[in-house]
């Protein structure tokens, strides 16, 4: 079902979720952060990550864009 929505990626931090976010939003993908609220208000034990979620339909295209992006960022620190 299209309408599904899936959890794509998860982040140890509120930042890299938003800039994963922006990404995929200036790809036309519309993508949410869950767990960002909440993680304040828990200990920081590191077991608690900040996902993000695209609709099922869009999945595919979303990892493909976080992985080309995560291996641009690889190389510029080479």
């Amino acid at each position: 079902m299209d309408d599904k929505i899936v959890t794509i990626a998860e982040f140890q931090n509120d930042l890299e979720a938003q800039m994963a976010k922006s990404t995929l939003q200036s790809e036309g993908i519309n993508a949410i952060i869950v767990g960002e609220s909440i993680k304040d208000l828990l200990p920081a034990d590191g077991m608690l990550n900040v996902q993000l979620q695209v609709f099922a339909r869009d999945a595919e295209q979303a990892r493909t864009i976080l992985h080309s992006q995560k291996n641009q960022g690889s190389r510029q620190e080479d």
